[in-house]
């Protein structure tokens, strides 16, 4: 990871300005992971902290601040003014609480390090004298990927070869930073109605969640790549996550009928190794489709491994997370 540079005296004094006279969003999260969210409980998970330490769900995601609810004073204090209710009841429960608040100057990613203080007209945000660059993170890889669905109809085998496309990149953690900050309002509630549904015992519990952040980019995302190789054939799934556990496949509208949820997929994955071509890493899945989420024209499809081999398994742990899995 590159080194977090942080900004010098003068620099410091030209974000301010820059923030007090620009009207620029922000987003703020929780610097730390909470101890227990609410969908802990919702899954069984009912040992731990009281409620008071406890956060809800949309609280451990950043919440974008736009400029309209802001108000900067020279001496570098942001103050948080209402807004959006479903937002002000998310950023209330980071008071007290270290917070990591980031922006764009000039393009250029900024963060800083604070806590959430109160005021007489709501919460506000101390400006400290540490601001740093937010690092570029290179993503790089040493083997290509290609995923292949299967499934028959009327005792015909159908093959559907799967796009990748960069906006998407694979194996690597998908942060809610990856959705573009105009469209994380919409992504928030996309997110929330997923927690909801699970909640209400519809379709596979989330886990984590953290599959569910490319689905709200991509069902928010204005301009979502499409391969089709010949004019009027179905546009293929694309994958836009993949771990040791699950898929997730995003389609648009002329080809969101290839998958049905609760059936049962044939799954073929390809790596090959960009050192020696010849050597190929080979994977044969069977995977079901636990969960869909759709808006407007696209849909997502989420499909969990209902059986897969524990050395393909371990293989597919290590090139997601970059470690060993234990035995």
């Amino acid at each position: 990871m590159a080194e977090e540079k942080e900004l010098t005296g003068i620099e410091r004094e030209l974000v301010l300005q820059y923030l007090r006279d620009d009207n620029v969003p922000v987003t703020v999260s929780l610097e730390s992971k909470p101890q227990q969210i609410d969908s802990d409980l919702v899954e069984g998970k009912n040992q731990g902290p009281s409620s008071d330490s406890r956060v809800s769900y949309g609280a451990i995601f950043p919440v974008a601040i736009k400029s309209q609810q802001m108000k900067v004073l020279d001496q570098g204090i942001i103050l948080l003014q209402s807004g959006d209710r479903t937002i002000d009841n998310v950023v209330q429960q980071f008071l007290g609480k270290q917070v990591k608040v980031q922006f764009y100057f000039n393009r250029l990613g900024l963060y800083f390090i604070t806590e959430m203080k109160n005021y007489s007209g709501g919460l506000a945000i101390v400006v400290p004298k540490s601001i740093k660059r937010i690092p570029d993170v290179q993503i790089s890889h040493n083997f290509d990927f290609t995923a292949k669905l299967s499934y028959f109809n009327d005792d015909s085998k159908i093959d559907i070869n799967c796009s990748i496309v960069p906006s998407f990149p694979l194996f690597i953690e998908p942060k809610w930073g990856h959705i573009a900050l105009e469209n994380q309002l919409e992504a928030k509630n996309i997110l929330m109605d997923a927690v909801n549904q699970s909640k209400a015992g519809i379709g596979a519990p989330i886990g984590n969640g953290v599959h569910l952040f490319p689905v709200c980019n991509f069902l928010t995302c204005q301009n979502v790549e499409e391969n089709s190789a010949v004019e009027g054939r179905k546009v293929p799934l694309t994958v836009i996550y993949i771990d040791h556990s699950k898929i997730v496949f995003a389609a648009h509208k002329n080809s969101s009928d290839f998958l049905m949820k609760d059936s049962e997929y044939d799954l073929q994955l390809e790596f090959t190794f960009k050192e020696n071509s010849l050597l190929k890493r080979k994977i044969s899945i069977k995977c079901i489709v636990t969960n869909e989420y759709a808006k407007n024209s696209k849909k997502c499809y989420v499909a969990e491994y209902s059986t897969i081999k524990t050395e393909d398994e371990r293989f597919l742990y290590e090139r997601f997370e970059g470690k060993v899995l234990a035995s």
